[in-house]
Order: C-alpha cells, then sequence, then structure tokens
C-alpha cells in the first residue's frame, strides 16, 4: 500500500510551508537584532564582504588566503555571539531553526526518507490519526489507579513504572514487550501511552490489531509481489510496531509465518514491537507456534496482567 501521488503531493506541500515559515520567521528575528544592534548589520555585512575578498585572493593564488578567512570570519563570529549574549540573546538566534533538524524540514536525509516523513506517512497509509485521537484520552498524564480493583492496586504499579521506563529509554535499549492476561486489563491502555509519549519525542509508531494486519498482509499479496513488499516495508522500518489483541484473528499458516519473518526481522534490525494477547502463554504457544514462541520469550519482556476486568467495572459502576 504505497503513497498515491496525491498523498506525496500533500506531505511534501506542508514541507514547502514548514520551510517557508521558518524562513519568515528566520526574516522576522534578524530584522528584530538588527534594528536592536545596528553593529551585527556591520558584522553580517563584512563577514560577506571578506569571503567575496578571500575568493578573489585564491582566484589569485595567494598563499595563506584560507587560513587569514578563518581568522577574520572568527573573530567577527565571536564579536556578534558576545553582543547576542550580553543582551540574553542564544547565539544561534539569527540562525534557520527547523521543526527537525535531521532534514531540515526537506522530509530527506540524502537519498533516505527522514524519520518524520515516514511518520507522516503512516498517517496516510494505516490512519494513525484514529490513534492519535485515542491517545489524547489515553495516556500516561491520564492514568489513574482508582480503575483498578485491591489485586490490580498491588500488582499493577511495576508494570506501569516499566512501561514509563521503557518509553523514557527507547533509542537506548530497543526492546520489546509481550503484554499478556485476561481481558481488560489495561494492555491497551499501556500501549497507548507508549505510543503517545514516542509520537511525541518524533519516533514514527504503527499500530494494529491482529485482524487489521493479517487482512492488510493478505489484500497486498492478492495485489502482487510489488504491493506486498510496500505494505511490509513500513511494518519492518517503524520506529515501533504495536499488535493488539493477538490471537483474535483466525489463524493460519499464513499468519503464523508472517507473524515470525516480521518479529524476526524487526528484531534483527533493532526495532522494538509491543504485542498484546488475551491468551495464556500456552494458548500462544499452541496457536503461534513453537518458532515464534520461543522468538519472543527469549527476547522479550513479558508483562502479566491480572485482575477484573476494568470495563465491566466501570460499567457496574455508571449504572447504580
Amino acid at each position: 500500500m504505497a503513497l498515491t501521488n496525491s498523498q506525496y503531493d500533500t506531505i511534501m506541500r506542508g514541507y514547502d510551508r514548514r520551510q517557508y515559515e521558518n524562513y519568515r520567521r528566520q526574516c522576522a528575528r534578524t530584522d528584530e537584532i538588527y534594528k536592536k544592534f545596528p553593529r551585527i548589520r556591520e558584522i553580517q555585512e563584512a563577514m560577506s564582504a571578506c569571503s567575496i575578498r578571500q575568493a578573489e585572493r585564491l582566484f589569485d593564488e595567494e598563499p595563506d588566503a584560507l587560513e587569514i578567512l578563518r581568522q577574520e570570519l572568527s573573530s567577527l563570529r565571536a564579536e556578534k555571539e558576545q553582543i547576542l549574549k550580553k543582551a540574553g540573546y542564544p547565539v544561534d538566534y539569527m540562525e534557520m531553526q527547523y521543526t527537525c533538524p535531521d532534514c531540515k524540514d526537506t522530509g530527506y536525509v540524502g537519498q533516505k526518507k527522514c524519520h518524520c516523513f515516514r511518520q507522516k506517512e503512516i498517517e496516510l497509509l494505516y490512519s494513525s490519526s484514529r490513534l492519535q485521537s485515542v491517545l489524547e484520552k489515553e495516556n500516561f498524564s491520564t492514568l489513574s489507579y482508582d480503575v483498578y480493583d485491591e489485586t490490580q492496586r498491588t500488582s499493577m504499579p511495576p508494570i506501569i513504572r516499566t512501561c514509563q521506563e521503557y518509553a523514557l529509554n527507547f533509542r537506548k535499549d530497543g526492546k520489546s514487550m509481550l503484554f499478556y492476561g485476561s481481558v481488560g486489563t489495561g494492555k491497551t491502555f499501556l500501549s497507548n501511552c507508549i505510543a503517545k509519549e514516542l509520537l511525541d519525542k518524533g519516533f514514527s509508531v504503527i499500530y494494529f490489531t491482529s485482524f487489521q494486519l493479517f487482512e492488510l498482509l493478505s489484500g497486498a499479496i492478492s495485489g502482487g509481489s510489488e504491493n506486498f513488499r510496500q505494505a511490509y516495508e513500513p511494518l519492518l522500518e517503524s520506529d515501533l510496531l504495536i499488535l493488539d489483541d493477538m490471537g483474535t484473528e483466525l489463524s493460519n499458516t499464513f499468519t503464523v509465518s508472517k507473524l515470525f519473518q516480521i518479529l524476526n526481522e524487526r528484531m534483527l534490525a533493532g526495532k522494538s514491537t509491543i504485542i498484546s494477547t488475551n491468551l495464556s502463554l500456552q494458548d500462544f504457544r499452541d496457536i503461534y507456534s513453537e518458532r515464534v514462541f520461543s522468538r519472543i520469550t527469549s527476547s522479550y519482556t513479558l508483562l502479566k496482567f491480572t485482575g477484573s476486568d476494568i470495563r465491566i467495572r466501570r460499567k457496574i459502576a455508571g449504572s447504580r
């Protein structure tokens, strides 16, 4: 499922608007500084003139021209920075400020799509906007221990701390996690909490229920090898892949083999995955094979969720 030309153009127009806005703001900051500190305008003009003079000297093959240029520019730059610092401005106040410093708001680092482009691509292709609306309600700031029963108030704090640390140190370890346990115990909620933290930091996140994932892959295969490759690549490239409600899809040889392929290739690439399931570990192994189970249990952090169904308790409480 590749971007259409229209979708690609939509993303690139967004970058064009961002670049123009960056330029407009830089001009406004520069005008502000020039009005307050005329000497800085003189310094900027002197730096430009200095570069032209030294280019002429280089053309005439004058010795030491580059070293002289470096010294003159360094002296002028130091004076400019001193004026800005003394007035309480950052030394880079007049420089271009980018929303994404990695690609300088172009969408590409060299010939490769930047992580910010990939996230925009994900939002268009996989309806990540649906996830965005959910994350406004389900995140660490809205988490409340009041929803848990007595057993969960003992068992959940260590799990929550693990999830918070996972989001905090995401770039450092790239680990994966398996959330398993009974229905309605907060597995999806904590997956969303982690997704919100990572999206806010600029990481790319793809969320799928197991049914959505295998429906996508089945449809892509029927569309030919190119369609499958285009659908499959983002699953491997995203910083975090969340697979929710594993075990609810109709399992067969295809789903099991593709699940192993996705998990294995992401692990080899150092990419993180979060899987949640209402299955017990034994049932998970029986459905997805020993090979998949071994891959997960040997490299994932396993977190068991226990207690009663939070959603049912809320409904009962609301009907009273």
